[in-house]
């Protein structure tokens, strides 16, 4: 049960969440068209977070069953993680017309929440695998994840500031 939790989260939580915020900040012009972007950016974080909130009810159900494992600080922020996920999951649906004056704010806040949970989960997915058996593989696999994600997303980045200015 531990290991499905671990694996879930990492998956839907560590990995699919950052890739589908990836996805928003270097897909909107290159390589794929408007619309095209927001789709992939929104499966990709719904996805992640079904799979991280069934990984969290797992979570949720091994903390409540064993009382003499206690997790408290990576509890009560998968909880927070949670929250704040949910309330990005929302943000889809309360998210303003482009026309609306409160459109600047709401993608403030969306984008602030995001890297903030993005932030979380990475320390959250830390604490908890020092909890785990083979902590130190289960370690290496998740900063081989994040290597590959922030290359990517460093690489995007790249192409994102020389891209207009080989098409001048």
């Amino acid at each position: 049960m531990k290991q499905t939790h671990g694996v879930l989260n990492i998956i839907g939580w560590g990995t699919l969440l950052p890739v589908g915020a990836i996805v928003a900040r270097s897909f909107r012009k290159f390589p794929l068209k408007c619309e095209e972007w927001y789709k992939l950016h929104v499966l990709c974080q719904t996805l992640g977070y079904i799979i991280g909130a069934v990984g969290w009810s797992f979570g949720m159900w091994l903390g409540n069953s064993s009382k003499q494992y206690s997790l408290r600080a990576h509890r009560i922020l998968g909880i927070v993680i949670f929250t704040f996920a949910t309330a990005q999951m929302l943000a889809l649906y309360l998210q303003p017309k482009r026309e609306n004056g409160c459109r600047r704010w709401w993608k403030i806040y969306h984008k602030i929440l995001g890297y903030l949970l993005i932030s979380m989960i990475v320390a959250n997915i830390f604490q908890g695998i020092d909890h785990k058996d083979h902590a130190e593989k289960w370690k290496w696999i998740y900063v081989g994840i994040l290597s590959v994600l922030s290359f990517s997303a460093l690489l995007l980045e790249i192409l994102r500031f020389v891209m207009p200015r080989i098409h001048r």
